[in-house]
């Protein structure tokens, strides 16, 4: 990437001239570890979904501002997932969990919010929301986008039981 530079400048007087004393040094590498150090706490590396700290503090936030309106959370999890790992491997698992976060992500909002909380669990935020109803409704068409065929490891798999 291109290079990330920390420059300091000082005047100082040598001679009754007065200078601009300038020095740089090259953090790139010290930039890249934070960086990727900031990812790995907010991110998952898996589905590059906000953690469960991102989606908690959101939730939080909501519920401390007064103003704020109604919001939903639901908590979703893959029915029968150690068993798909076991049967067809983790790798074949971590597809499926990049393929679901795909599919529950879709029709987000740019004030919503998908986590992976761990494993096979997920958590959504859905802010604003006018009632219970709107919620429940909004969910049953998220679990809906999920029962269609899911194309992993080269071959079709069916993942719902709705």
């Amino acid at each position: 990437g291109k290079p990330v530079r920390l420059t300091s400048h000082r005047p100082v007087s040598i001679a009754d001239r007065n200078l601009l004393l300038s020095s740089s040094a090259d953090i790139s590498e010290q930039k890249a570890l934070e960086d990727q150090l900031f990812r790995s706490a907010y991110y998952d590396e898996l589905t590059e979904l906000p953690t469960r700290r991102v989606i908690e503090h959101r939730a939080n936030s909501l519920l401390q501002r007064a103003e704020t309106g109604k919001f939903a959370l639901a908590f979703l999890d893959v029915d029968n997932f150690k068993h798909i790992n076991d049967y067809y491997g983790h790798t074949v698992g971590d597809a499926l969990l990049v393929e679901v976060a795909k599919r529950l992500g879709l029709d987000l909002r740019e004030s919503d919010m998908l986590s992976r909380i761990s494993g096979d669990e997920f958590l959504l935020l859905l802010n604003p929301v006018e009632n219970e109803q709107e919620g429940a409704e909004y969910i049953r068409f998220v679990v809906q986008g999920l029962c269609g065929q899911f194309f992993v490891d080269g071959s079709e798999r069916s993942a719902c039981t709705y």
